[in-house]
């Protein structure tokens, strides 16, 4: 099998299980952590508006204390502080995924040309 099909198959691998971890991550991990951050009367970023475009902020949030630093865009303190074993779990994969995919898509485009 040729190095390019190989890639190609990864990457349409990595494309499903990013899907399906941006999902779960946004409807269980975020919903749960927002929840619980409105009940101290922290809200969610509110240029998110239900696209969710602040999945990479919150797992970011999760697991590196740089992403918690209050910034115009996005405030992460109380992120961590919420976040359960799953939502670690979820964030992780749903990281990882997604850096799975983005080299297995320029790893197919190299390779293409």
């Amino acid at each position: 099998m040729p190095p390019f099909k190989i890639a190609l198959s990864i990457m349409f691998l990595f494309m499903i299980m990013t899907f399906l971890f941006a999902v779960l991550f946004t409807r269980i991990s975020i919903k749960h952590i927002n929840k619980n951050m409105e009940k101290e009367g922290v809200y969610s970023p509110n240029w998110d508006k239900g696209i969710g475009a602040s999945a990479p902020f919150y797992a970011m949030a999760i697991f590196f204390e740089r992403s918690r630093v209050p910034t115009p865009l996005f405030d992460g303190r109380y992120i961590a502080k919420y976040a359960r074993p799953l939502d670690r779990f979820l964030a992780f994969f749903h990281l990882i995924t997604t850096m799975g995919l983005l080299i297995s898509t320029f790893t197919a485009m190299y390779l293409e040309a």
